[in-house]
């Protein structure tokens, strides 16, 4: 099921790809532009702040439950941590680059 919705995801992004004139954005646009954004960026902190609530708790059984394996666990946790903080700071960087343009002209 997942394999087919990214199959359609790559098949459909080459049909939006033709070119055509430039059609200025009109406040309104911009203005839902900002307000998405928005909305991005708090599904992101909650998906974040769910995640690493999840990573945390499995390490902390994990080590409970084999002390000697605090190392790798360790490891494992602070690595699965920096991905998943790149999820909110990747999107934090999408927005500012969609949003920011958009204000200063």
């Amino acid at each position: 099921m997942l394999g087919m919705a990214l199959g359609a995801f790559l098949v459909a992004a080459p049909a939006f790809a033709q070119g055509g004139a430039a059609v200025p954005a009109s406040e309104k646009t911009i203005m839902w532009v900002a307000i998405t954004s928005g909305f991005a960026m708090a599904v992101a902190a909650v998906v974040c702040g769910y995640s690493q609530s999840r990573v945390a708790a499995a390490a902390c059984e994990g080590m409970a439950r084999n002390p000697g394996a605090r190392p790798g666990i360790q490891f494992a946790l602070i690595l699965g941590l920096v991905f998943i903080e790149t999820l909110a700071l990747f999107t934090f960087a999408m927005i500012f680059a969609k949003v920011v343009p958009n204000f200063t002209s």
